[in-house]
């Protein structure tokens, strides 16, 4: 950095879920002016997510700059190759430097705000308030711990996470109860981010903002104009109240604009896009079938009663015939005896007869049984192996849905075509994305078709197309940009704010966002990685404190 230059500093916003399919028309219509201003004066495009494109690979490839196979994320929980019994994922989890650890060493403070994957908070040069995974408001959310009595001193609340198992938003009542709290949400921790703007000091500020992955995971069918529900009476109720809550981001968006001076840059982006869930493929089924996955006899029979009976609950003519709040006792009730998924795989497969499994809707991939040191597992590695994976991939391209004929696997991906690094073998074995992630593979046991409709879920799930805008002084201006990553949001701030990258990252300087003046007076610099702290993998919740999680989590869809 030149010495006469002012210090820069960055803003990275995070809108989980934010898709310019929902934006752009929105945009077009006037809705949202000052997103639109930002894009006009800066850079602009999609953004790609991980594969699969869920929430914990993504944000962990967002801020180390690293694929899944480094930084080992691949789903909310542990990999069975690395835990059998499925733990859920912590801070600790994720292998490697932070983008914030690398900014502290140089020199540079941090504020890190509702970034997924930062519960524990960490002690930072800096300060940092947790996320999701928070078990509740009375854990210690933030770093340094005084911080949280402090903000809410200021703002008088602040709310960590919407409990969603307490609404049943397919009633009107509790749909718009929802929409309001999660608002309310959303207002706290904008005055959060704008009380902590003003009164730290910080050099690089990160804030996720999820109101928005919550509606859309949510009410999708009602904001997807090829949606048969788009026009129902239903979609009108809500939509202009879902419109309402994009606004309140806009203006939010409006008021950071007036805040900022020249010296501080502004990063906008969003995980991963949005879309429907069209059909469900029951992946554990399909193997049974296969005769490659065992189910448990007794365990077989309970689970075929139970989701007989949830596909009674969710069945268009119950309701049409029982009363909205029957309807929801009802779904309640067949909630709340699901248990969780990690107690289905562990008693009801029977794993001395089983090659291959499909472990959860966020990794979106099939592990294969494979010959542990110990004798545990059933396929040997090596030419059973190989063998194995090639039947499951052709078998997998094969798989058609009966109501269309088609098929409905576009692509089949072995782990290592996807990954690089140390961490690769923690991966699924196999990857697949059926009709760009339309058809959502689950992990049901006992379920009896291969292939059933969503339309009555919630029904909104993740695609690849992420957003980034970046607005500032030194990038270039009403600019679109192609082929931007997840993982070049590490290395790209970091070179902004005149630092060198390291070299073990996969992400690229976003170059075409900057100005070519600035890019002439800065070369990129590389150095090489420093020795990252070895973190033991282990659990960081209580019981009690697990089952709210995986409550939480069941609740968005992402755990059965």
């Amino acid at each position: 950095m030149n010495h006469h230059e002012t210090p820069r500093r960055t803003i990275l916003l995070g809108i989980d879920g934010a898709t310019f399919d929902l934006l752009s028309p929105w945009m077009n219509e006037g809705l949202l002016p000052h997103l639109h201003t930002l894009i006009k004066e800066g850079v602009s495009g999609n953004l790609a997510s991980t594969i699969p494109p869920t929430t914990p690979p993504a944000w962990a490839s967002c801020i180390t700059g690293k694929n899944p196979g480094k930084h080992s994320i691949f789903d909310f929980r542990e990999s069975p190759f690395a835990d059998p019994t499925r733990p859920l994922i912590s801070a600790a989890s994720v292998k490697g430097e932070k983008l914030w650890h690398l900014l502290n060493q140089q020199g540079k403070r941090v504020g890190v705000v509702n970034v997924p994957i930062t519960y524990p908070p960490e002690k930072v040069d800096g300060f940092m308030i947790s996320c999701l995974m928070t078990p509740s408001q009375d854990s210690p959310y933030t770093y340094p711990e005084e911080l949280k009595g402090k903000v809410l001193k200021a703002i008088g609340d602040y709310v960590l996470n919407i409990d969603i198992p307490k609404y049943d938003v397919e009633t009107k009542k509790d749909a718009l109860t929802f929409l309001k709290d999660i608002r309310y949400s959303f207002e706290k921790r904008r005055d959060a981010f704008f009380y902590l703007m003003e009164h730290e000091t910080w050099d690089f500020f990160m804030i996720v903002f999820i109101m928005h992955d919550r509606i859309q995971h949510l009410f999708w069918k009602y904001l997807d104009r090829e949606s048969p529900l788009y026009h129902s009476p239903r979609a009108t109720l809500l939509r202009g109240e879902i419109i309402s809550s994009y606004q309140l981001l806009d203006e939010m968006l409006g008021a950071l604009l007036k805040k900022l001076d020249d010296t501080t840059d502004l990063l906008v982006i969003s995980d991963h896009g949005f879309g429907s869930t069209k059909k469900w493929f029951n992946v554990n089924r399909w193997l049974a079938d296969l005769g490659l996955l065992k189910v448990k006899p007794l365990a077989q029979i309970k689970r075929r009663l139970f989701y007989q009976a949830m596909g009674v609950g969710e069945h268009p003519l119950v309701k049409t015939l029982i009363p909205e709040l029957l309807q929801s006792t009802i779904r309640r009730k067949i909630r709340g005896s699901r248990s969780t998924f990690k107690a289905d795989i562990d008693q009801a497969i029977d794993w001395t007869h089983t090659k291959a499994f499909f472990a959860s809707i966020p990794c979106q991939g099939i592990y294969i049984n494979s010959k542990k040191e110990g004798g545990e597992g059933t396929v040997a590695l090596g030419k059973e192996y190989e063998e194995l994976r090639n039947f499951i991939r052709e078998r997998l391209l094969e798989v058609t849905d009966p109501a269309t004929k088609e098929n409905i696997v576009d692509k089949v991906l072995y782990r290592e075509e996807v990954y690089q690094g140390a961490h690769t073998s923690l991966a699924p074995d196999i990857l697949f994305i059926a009709k760009n992630y339309s058809y959502l593979g689950r992990q049901l046991l006992g379920a009896g078709e291969w292939i059933i409709g969503s339309e009555n879920t919630p029904n909104g799930f993740h695609r690849d197309n992420g957003i980034f805008i970046a607005h500032g002084k030194h990038f270039k201006r009403g600019v679109n940009l192609e082929g931007a990553s997840i993982m070049d949001i590490a290395p790209t701030i970091l070179y902004s704010l005149g630092l060198p990258i390291v070299e073990d990252m996969d992400g690229k300087v976003l170059k075409e966002i900057f100005t070519e003046e600035f890019l002439s007076s800065h070369p990129i610099q590389y150095r090489a990685p420093s020795e990252a702290e070895k973190k033991k993998r282990g659990e960081t919740y209580s019981a009690e404190e697990r089952k709210k999680i995986e409550e939480r989590l069941r609740a968005l869809g992402y755990i059965e």
